[in-house]
């Protein structure tokens, strides 16, 4: 019993760092955040080609993913997601 009660500590703790560390959402950006894990996007502005920046993250249980970014058509944006307007 000893065993089970160091796991539940350990997954409350793990929960509450994914809690405190997680990023909070700004212009440009969305996430979702709960105790179980989520992500957030961001778009940078759109360039003189119709292009723009973008990066995603996520994690689950106060593990993240490392950030990826890459570069999004705006005026073909196919399966993509919408911009995110700054």
């Amino acid at each position: 019993m000893k065993k089970l009660g160091s796991v539940v500590v350990c997954t409350i703790t793990a929960i509450g760092i994914g809690i405190i560390g997680a990023p909070t959402a700004s212009a440009g950006c969305q996430g979702l955040w709960t105790p179980w894990g989520g992500g957030q996007r961001c778009d940078g502005p759109i360039d003189a080609n119709g292009f723009f920046q973008r990066c995603e993250t996520g994690g689950a249980f106060g593990f993240n993913t490392p950030q990826q970014c890459y570069q999004v058509d705006a005026n073909n944006l196919g399966n993509s997601q919408p911009w995110i307007a700054p």
